[in-house]
């Protein structure tokens, strides 16, 4: 897919969304496009967390013009929010949205946790974009829950990463970027993301990318500590680091970066 079929990927996309409510922002919306469109190695793509659709359209829609027949989709659909509001059922909405979007017939829907899935689950993964239960313990858990299943050279991809929610950026930060298994990695946005690589010689290229990378998100790891208060300050260190990610790479810059062939 050429830079201007891109694009117009992109725009289509953004038009579907209309009226979807949303989490994810334009360059998040790109982001996850891409990763989609672009595939850098075969296997599904699966979504751990669909509330109103958004990210499940995008994803949807990226992969089909990439050639994959269908994504897959996992939420119980009734998850009470962290503030503590009442729990009810979003799923018609969401059904009504991928509808209206014309994606309804390509994406699997399992309604169930994680956990349920991947008791049954079989498949390689090229695409894993978990945005569930952003608590420690249930993001930790979606990853390692489907972590055996990512593909050589597999995008996995977190939300929230520079949010104040602790599960993304210390899963993100302690158990993907501090790993052998992973290579070449980014922010985008509030996303964080890694491409698995089982060639420890050819993920080893990225450790300084890595490095780096977990050092800038330090006062991060420390704001979404248990004991944490959030500070003037970092706050203003978050918006810092968002600004410094503000811009998702191009597809061509992306590329670039995830070949695994020796340089």
């Amino acid at each position: 897919m050429n830079s201007a079929s891109f694009s117009n990927l992109v725009r289509d996309i953004r038009q579907s969304l209309a009226g979807v409510e949303q989490t994810i922002k334009d360059r998040e919306i790109d982001f996850l496009a891409m990763i989609a469109a672009y595939p850098t190695a075969r296997g599904c793509v699966l979504e751990i967390g669909a509330l109103k659709g958004a990210s499940t359209i995008v994803l949807s829609k990226a992969a089909r013009a990439a050639g994959d027949p269908e994504v897959w989709t996992c939420d119980p659909f009734t998850i009470p929010s962290e503030n503590n509001s009442p729990a009810g059922s979003f799923y018609y909405e969401f059904s009504n949205n991928l509808q209206r979007a014309g994606q309804e017939s390509f994406v699997k829907v399992f309604k169930g946790f994680s956990q349920d899935l991947a008791k049954q689950w079989r498949e390689p993964i090229r695409v894993l974009w978990i945005d569930a239960d952003h608590r420690y313990a249930g993001t930790k858990q979606d990853f390692e829950l489907f972590r055996p299943f990512l593909a050589e050279g597999a995008i996995v991809a977190f939300h929230d990463v520079l949010g104040w929610a602790r599960g993304p950026c210390r899963v993100f930060a302690n158990d993907v970027l501090v790993s052998e298994d992973f290579g070449a990695c980014g922010l985008s946005g509030t996303i964080g993301w890694a491409q698995h690589l089982k060639d420890r010689q050819l993920a080893a290229r990225h450790s300084r990318r890595k490095a780096k990378l977990r050092r800038a998100l330090a006062p991060q790891i420390a704001a979404t500590a248990p004991s944490a208060s959030v500070s003037r300050l970092t706050r203003w260190r978050q918006l810092l680091l968002r600004n410094l990610y503000h811009q998702s790479p191009t597809p061509t810059q992306f590329l670039r970066l995830v070949r695994r062939e020796p340089q």
